[in-house]
């Protein structure tokens, strides 16, 4: 299949009609199913009719797989699913892929601390069988996900992950506040440094981190450099190349954002719950870059009348290789479906029930981003959140891009340390790119690890 850079995921939903919603979220209606065969799960004898699914505890929850949960029990009455929750995937789990133990039937494979997939390929079944089925509506599920849904998900011609949630990267601000003030969000690091000095006059940061989360401002300064220098820079830097680190374009996004550490336009806001919130409530930082579950993560701690809203990270130019409306989108929460699980055909008849098209649906208009199911957005749904990423994928066009080497890889937590160091003035710019280029180097030269390529 071919990369998921530069493809349009959702431009379909640029269209998509909103309009103001205030009903509660309601259970979705299933509609009638095909009577199983009495060769099939999990009518055979001896056929386990208990799913063990494990999920990350993140800005989602678990509910929509409990909403899963009663869609494949109202298909299949002798079946319940088992759903619990974890802070941190591979901490949780890894003792249950050792010899002699079990591991869950389907796993959320999320968050910082995410299993290193990389690293225990073969522990995992292929899923095309999961999306070459028919949902309850008689569409074959492949049919009914966006162009490149499965993209991230394969590995050596494998598909041994289903990505579910689409998440759109930027710069969120407070829309509401940035029309008072008459300011737009800087598309060049020059207007950048102009609005962190005016931000100042303001007792006001530009930008806030937090403890666990460090890595989100790798995410910032890797969309900068792929917009400035191109997919040359994706591919070497998610290829584990000798030099993905040192490319002009890459160490030129960290050079900016030491700029704005050394003028202090960068607040450390403690743990990343209480960082967001001096961001969102507090208003103390302008600017936190993000992907689509900010909305939902932040809801109970955003300040009335903020109006979360999006918008493309800055080049380093003012002619950049991709546009300045160019931006990073990707499908999140991998759920995987281990081979030595307990009840696999389970799990993967609990994931067919996380695509089918009610319970995506829920999903959006509870989380307020879509999911990999095409026309997963409630017509009746409003949130200037929703609506921001609708609209930057629409300007977007086909200058969508993605990478996946730190997920992929698990590298997320120790990346993450470096970003701590740097985003405290521990670390300059290039002490940051010569210590992110060592793991790399490690990485790539591991004969263990089955890596992918990029193109």
């Amino acid at each position: 299949m071919p990369p998921l850079s530069r493809r349009t995921l959702l431009s379909v939903l640029a269209v998509a009609p909103l309009a103001a919603c205030t009903r509660e979220p309601q259970p979705p209606q299933t509609s009638a199913s095909p009577t199983p065969t009495p060769s099939s799960w999990p009518l055979r004898p001896g056929d386990k009719t208990i799913v063990d699914a494990v999920i990350f505890d993140g800005a989602f929850g678990a509910d929509y797989v409990t909403l899963a949960a009663e869609v494949l029990h109202a298909t299949y009455p002798s079946v319940t699913a088992d759903v619990s929750v974890v802070s941190n995937v591979s901490e949780a789990l890894t003792p249950r892929f050792a010899e002699g133990a079990t591991p869950p039937d389907l796993i959320d494979n999320s968050g910082a601390d995410q299993l290193a997939v990389a690293e225990m390929v073969e522990a995992f079944l292929t899923l095309d069988d999961v999306i070459d089925a028919k949902n309850a509506d008689g569409d074959v599920i492949k049919d009914t996900l966006f162009a490149n849904a499965l993209t991230p998900g394969i590995v050596n011609d494998k598909l041994i992950a289903l990505h579910y949630a689409l998440s759109v990267y930027g710069l969120w601000y407070s829309g509401s506040r940035f029309a008072a003030e008459g300011w737009a969000v800087p598309a060049t690091w020059d207007d950048m440094l102009v609005l962190g000095d005016e931000a100042r006059t303001l007792d006001t940061f530009l930008f806030v981190w937090g403890d666990e989360v460090a890595h989100y401002y790798q995410e910032l300064a890797i969309s900068s450099a792929i917009k400035e220098g191109g997919d040359k820079v994706r591919i070497a830097l998610d290829n584990l190349e000798p030099d993905g680190w040192a490319q002009p374009a890459v160490l030129g996004a960290l050079t900016q954002l030491e700029s704005c550490v050394k003028e202090g336009f960068v607040l450390h806001g403690g743990s990343f719950l209480d960082a967001q919130a001096e961001w969102s409530k507090n208003k103390r930082a302008l600017l936190y870059p993000s992907g689509s579950w900010i909305a939902k993560e932040m809801a109970s701690e955003t300040a009335e009348g903020f109006e979360m809203m999006a918008a493309p990270v800055p080049t380093q130019t003012s002619s950049p290789t991709f546009p300045a409306t160019a931006i990073h989108s990707t499908p999140t929460e991998a759920f995987l479906v281990p081979a030595k699980a307990a009840n696999p055909e389970g799990g993967k008849a609990l994931l067919r029930a996380l695509l089918a098209p009610e319970v995506a649906q829920e999903f959006t208009r509870t989380n307020l981003l879509p999911t990999v199911v095409r026309n997963s957005i409630p017509t009746d749904l409003q949130s200037s959140a929703l609506t921001s990423q609708t609209r930057l994928l629409a300007d977007a066009g086909e200058h969508v891009f993605s990478w996946r080497f730190a997920d992929y890889y698990g590298l997320a937590p120790e990346q993450g340390k470096l970003w701590s160091q740097f985003l405290s003035a521990q670390l300059t710019a290039q002490s940051l790119a010569e210590q992110l280029q060592a793991i790399s180097d490690r990485v790539r030269n591991d004969p263990s690890i089955e890596r992918f390529t990029a193109s």
